[in-house]
């Protein structure tokens, strides 16, 4: 990004000078490395700047151009984040569609029998969530998929937690879109991306217009680029895209399984620890990314994460921006607690001696 900055800074796209055609080649070489990494065509690959604003893209778009009627469905599950809950729940009151959310087993896992039964043949968009964000639950994407395919439903998977945290094919999981961000997978923030079917970046209108998406405009009509680039309206993050590129040779050199082994062994003495502290209850899926939540008894979880941070220990409290599961453990939220390739052992003893910190202040 820096080398960017410094040796070549100027707008994808655009320019015929050296510069502006060295930025393009290495924007262009960022998808050709997503698509790579997430086993999907280079003409699938949409650069955003960030899984929410992919969420609200993808959305819109399906809005302008899905046939959608009164009574018809949207399927969302409890583990859902806020950035497909939220506008699909907008959507929803707009066109006059009903949202069903799928319930959560007491495993925190989304059960294919109970998730089939949710759908009928009035279900236009589903709505999955690849790696919960408050409980680290790794859901069967491709079979609840197949389940979705069987009505011909459009589906969505979030996999914010999951793409560089495990092994991710959008070709294998089949849906016809996943998102995911940079700043998950050791990239910088800012960026994001969407993965879209061919044949919907062939057939699908943009809801946004800008420069960079058309082929031609005249005073009657407006004719739009055949390429995933015609969703990518406006000058893109052009160097966040490039991070996000040194990000996926990073993790390639490093190795994707490496780092979740490592990952799942950190994750695993966690759990170990935090069982041992009576004062402290822990919730994970079985099947996990290496991300937990907790509660503190008789702590508010705002409180927990204060004194956590005065002892240099970094965790999220409150709702994690996935309120219905959230609030299935606590009304208050909880604490969060995320472990990667990067995270150690120490690590997790720091987390324990700032929660006998946490019992001293409060008298637990």
């Amino acid at each position: 990004m820096d080398t960017y900055y410094k040796e070549y800074r100027a707008s994808t796209h655009r320019g015929m000078y050296e510069s502006a055609t060295r930025a393009t080649m290495e924007f262009e070489f960022a998808r050709k490395k997503v698509a790579e990494f997430i086993d999907a065509q280079e003409s699938e690959v949409i650069f955003t700047s960030g899984s929410t604003a992919a969420a609200q893209l993808l959305i819109a778009t399906l809005e302008h151009n899905l046939d959608l009627q009164d009574g018809d469905e949207i399927i969302v599950t409890e583990l859902d984040h806020h950035a497909t809950l939220v506008p699909l729940q907008q959507l929803a009151k707009r066109k006059k569609m009903i949202l069903k959310v799928v319930p959560v087993n007491e495993d925190w896992q989304i059960e294919e029998l109970v998730f089939e039964s949710y759908i009928t043949e009035k279900t236009k968009i589903v709505s999955l969530v690849h790696g919960s964000n408050v409980v680290g639950t790794i859901v069967p994407i491709k079979k609840l998929v197949e389940c979705a395919q069987k009505i011909n439903a459009f589906i969505i998977v979030d996999a914010a937690q999951t793409v560089g945290h495990m092994p991710v094919s959008f070709k294998d999981c089949n849906a016809d879109a996943l998102f995911f961000s940079g700043h998950k997978m050791c990239s910088p923030t800012g960026v994001g991306v969407l993965a879209l079917k061919e044949k919907w970046v062939q057939n699908f209108v943009p809801p946004y217009g800008g420069g960079g998406v058309v082929q031609s405009v005249s005073k009657e009509k407006t004719i739009f680029l055949e390429t995933s680039k015609k969703f990518e309206a406006g000058t893109p993050p052009i160097a966040e895209v490039i991070g996000l590129g040194a990000a996926i040779d990073y993790l390639k050199k490093d190795n994707v399984e490496d780092v979740i082994k490592h990952s799942q062994e950190v994750f695993n003495y966690a759990i170990g620890e935090l069982q041992k502290i009576s004062y402290v209850r822990v919730f994970a899926g079985l099947d996990n990314i290496g991300v937990f939540s907790f509660v503190v008894s008789r702590v508010h979880p705002h409180d927990v994460a204060y004194i956590l941070g005065g002892a240099g220990v970094a965790v999220r409290a409150g709702f994690q921006c996935a309120e219905l599961v959230s609030r299935k453990i606590s009304d208050n939220g909880v604490v969060r607690v995320s472990v990667y390739g990067y995270t150690t052992k120490e690590n997790i003893d720091a987390l324990i001696e700032g929660l006998q910190k946490v019992a001293q202040t409060f008298s637990l």
